[in-house]
């Protein structure tokens, strides 16, 4: 198996340049295995090693962003869930009001009414 299995370019930048190499964003994910593999520091087991660490670390890395962006997707969910549900209050309140408004508005025209016709009677 290779040395280089499972690795990114991103990893293989760290390890040259931990091997002293200087690397540049244009090299290429081949140049870097050569650059590698031709370096004076160059030990397999430690480069191994090396490399490794580097994997879990930009793995674990990875991962609590994952978790980070779960979080706010939920967060974002969840507070429009609430702003929905203060928004459907806020309309069954108004309409509530207005029913009041209307049944008032009745009640005074019957009272009105009522008021009018005993006026009249007299």
């Amino acid at each position: 198996m290779s040395i280089f299995a499972g690795s990114r370019k991103c990893d293989l930048k760290i390890l040259a340049e931990e091997l002293g190499e200087i690397v540049y964003d244009s090299h290429k994910l081949k140049n870097l295995k050569k650059m590698i593999l031709a370096s004076k520091e160059y030990d397999e087991e430690c480069a191994q090693e090396c490399l490794n660490t580097t994997i879990s670390e930009r793995k674990e890395h990875e991962r609590i962003n994952e978790e980070i962006q779960e979080r706010r997707r939920e967060e974002e969910i969840n507070e429009r869930r609430r702003k929905e549900e203060y928004d459907e209050q806020k309309q069954k309140d108004e309409m509530e009001f207005e029913l009041q408004k209307i049944h008032f508005g009745a009640e005074d025209r019957i009272s009105n009414s009522v008021s009018n016709q005993n006026v009249d009677s007299t």
